[in-house]
């Protein structure tokens, strides 16, 4: 039997409205340009705006995604204003992880053309660079398939579409109800769980002769994308859709794993 110890937790609790607390989460703004990535390097259809990410009031933070009526607002990589706005929120400089149990409590959004997650990148990224420091995807779903759960690892010589990773039917549609998504990190392992059970594990030895870039701190990302090489085209009659967040905990697994507060 596991012994967990809870590290870290955000229960998104505040008043209707407001915002996810300052002292653990930033938020990445625009289409990408700025940072020398246009789309967010996916073809992506989104503009990132803070007040895109707001708690109801019911202890859940809600991403709505929504088409932007503004012509005169956002102008996207592609020429003309961003098609939507949404929100990307992660806690780099902030909090970071170090092994352990990461787990999301979330009801993912309906329609095609939605792209939900919840993941993590190495703290390294500055210096690295991406892949080289380090991605880890919880959890991915492409909105026009809500049964597909897509779970992957990214890193030197394998990212991208040749990521390492599994994806996997869950026994119901992940946007009917609350779910629960993690990993257990471990050195030299992580496992996937959805709802508590495990769909998948990597090891050292499914990257090799590629590096194995999962020992040192990460930082966790949440967002709802739009549109882009993964998930496809966006169906023309969706207007809005909502991600909605119950809870982001972190966890000690016999003693292993770290919680680093950088602020």
């Amino acid at each position: 039997m596991e012994s967990k110890k809870l590290l870290w937790s955000d229960e998104f609790d505040g008043v209707v409205n407001s915002a996810p607390r300052a002292d653990y989460w930033n938020f990445d703004i625009g289409d990408g340009s700025e940072v020398g990535i246009p789309g967010w390097g996916n073809q992506e259809r989104e503009w990132y705006l803070p007040e895109q990410a707001r708690i109801n009031g019911e202890s859940q933070l809600v991403i709505t995604a929504e088409r932007n009526l503004n012509s005169e607002l956002y102008p996207a990589y592609y020429g003309e204003p961003a098609e939507w706005v949404s929100s990307k929120l992660t806690t780099k400089d902030k909090v970071e992880v170090l092994y352990g149990l990461i787990e999301a409590r979330v009801k993912i959004p309906t329609g095609a053309g939605t792209w939900p997650a919840f993941w993590m990148l190495g703290n390294n990224l500055v210096e690295d660079t991406w892949p080289i420091c380090g991605e880890i995807d919880i959890l991915e779903v492409r909105g026009r398939d809500p049964g597909n759960l897509v779970a992957t690892l990214h890193g030197p010589g394998y990212f991208g579409e040749h990521g390492c990773g599994k994806e996997w039917r869950t026994p119901v549609s992940m946007n009917d109800d609350f779910h629960t998504f993690g990993i257990e990190w471990l050195p030299d392992s992580i496992t996937w769980l959805f709802d508590g059970k495990p769909f998948s594990r990597k090891i050292k030895a499914d990257v090799a002769p590629n590096e194995w870039v999962f020992d040192h701190p990460f930082y966790i990302i949440t967002n709802l994308a739009m549109g882009g090489g993964f998930t496809g085209e966006i169906d023309p009659n969706l207007n809005k859709a909502e991600m909605l967040i119950e809870y982001i905990r972190v966890y000690s697994v016999d003693g292993v794993g770290e919680v680093f507060i950088k602020i």
